[in-house]
């Protein structure tokens, strides 16, 4: 699970903006729960520690509730031609690459919105 390091391949938007772990677990936590999915909402103090939070829920909704999970990537504005892509790159572990698209996708998403607030 996870081969991305994502605080370190981070690191420069980490630096710049010092809430940005806090405020991608915040947008993860706000997303899962809009599609009424539950996740762990244990504390997290870096981006590799969301990642390990996603995965393990993104690793049951595959198996148990795919539906919702679909659902959650549109919420996340994520496309199946994206979802597509990211299994060709990771093709063995299907979790391992929807979750490497949620965090992606959720740091995209803190970040723009820090950019144009600015």
């Amino acid at each position: 699970m996870g081969t991305v390091q994502w605080q370190e391949s981070n690191q420069e938007l980490v630096v710049k903006y010092p809430d940005l772990t806090e405020q991608v677990w915040a947008q993860v936590l706000k997303d899962f729960s809009l599609e009424a999915m539950e996740i762990n909402e244990s504390k997290v103090s870096t981006l590799d520690d969301i990642y390990r939070n996603v995965y393990p829920e993104v690793s049951r909704f595959i198996k148990y509730d795919f539906n919702s999970l679909m659902r959650l990537l549109y919420r996340i504005d994520i496309s199946e031609l994206s979802v597509k892509k990211q299994m060709d790159l990771m093709p063995n572990d299907t979790a391992e690459a929807i979750s490497t698209l949620i965090v992606k996708r959720e740091i995209q998403k803190v970040v723009l919105r820090k950019q144009f607030s600015s």
